[in-house]
């Protein structure tokens, strides 16, 4: 299925995961406009995938605002007949960086700096990128497993916010008495461990590899790449997608399913692994 004809933002893809989304949809055919902060990172990103790069802060509202007026113009909106996109994937998100945050030394400025990204930025998407939208057209926020994790914190509260305004707006877009937003979807994608500029720092400071966390975080046993995720996207953009709005998704490698069921899949796959371990060890062994 091509999508010529379709409309797409997405926001942090300026490297890593959502770079590879915009490589997916514009060869698949569709139109993407996608911000950053690093305007440099973000030209080269747009050169290479056939897309339109607009500097943008997700951080602040007077930069998302010029940046959605500028994806309006850029799709041939205008004031009086603004809805032009169909896809706007709110990705840009910031991690718990080298911060400390137990709660008797924390650092209120590390709060203000990843709730200003990954909270404000979607709340201000939100609100900008909402008139832009085509009838039936699609909200999709970047969550984290750690929104339902108790071991990430600041960054965990901040994706559990985002699970929370997905299921919210979902609601509130469902219930309007106006035929264009009741027709919005609002999905969050919750990635396992993916390889990524991301989590290459985490990899790289931890001294651990990439395969190791994958088996310890994902039910697939194996770290999620760029391509993995960019497909799942495609499945998204193309209507493959089983979901109704206000879903949390988990996806895992190249594999997608209700963020409720991660905990007992990820048992299930730990199990599994240890059971396999145990009997290639016994044959290993001779028993």
């Amino acid at each position: 299925m091509s999508l010529e004809g379709k409309n797409v933002i997405i926001t942090g893809a300026t490297s890593g995961l959502a770079a590879a989304w915009a490589a997916e949809l514009s060869k698949e055919g569709a139109s993407v406009f996608i911000g950053g902060r690093r305007e440099k990172k973000g030209l080269e990103v747009a050169k290479h995938t056939n897309s339109t790069f607009h500097q943008v802060d997700v951080a602040s509202e007077e930069s998302n605002k010029d940046f959605f007026a500028a994806a309006m113009t850029h799709f041939g909106g205008s004031g009086s007949e603004p809805h032009c996109v169909d896809f706007v994937f709110l990705n840009a998100g910031v991690s718990n960086g080298d911060a400390t945050h137990d709660a008797a030394t924390l650092d209120v400025k590390a709060y203000d700096y990843i709730f200003g990204v990954n909270v404000r930025g979607i709340i201000s998407g939100l609100k900008y990128g909402t008139p832009l939208l085509r009838q039936q057209g699609t909200f999709v926020f970047t969550s984290s497993i750690a929104s339902i994790l108790s071991t990430a914190s600041l960054y965990g509260a901040s994706k559990a916010a985002v699970d929370s305004l997905t299921r919210s707006y979902a609601k509130q877009f469902a219930d309007s008495d106006d035929e264009r937003l009741k027709s919005l979807s609002v999905y969050s994608i919750n990635p396992c461990w993916y390889i990524s500029e991301m989590t290459d720092h985490y990899a790289d400071k931890f001294v651990v590899r990439h395969s190791v966390v994958g088996r310890l975080a994902n039910p697939s046993q194996r770290p999620g790449t760029a391509e993995d995720l960019a497909k799942t996207v495609g499945e998204i953009v193309k209507g493959n997608w089983p979901y109704t709005s206000g879903a949390n998704v988990c996806v895992d490698a190249d594999a997608h399913f209700p963020l409720d069921e991660y905990l007992s899949r990820m048992e299930a796959s730990s199990t599994a692994a240890a059971a396999a371990a145990k009997a290639a060890a016994a044959i290993e062994a001779g028993e």
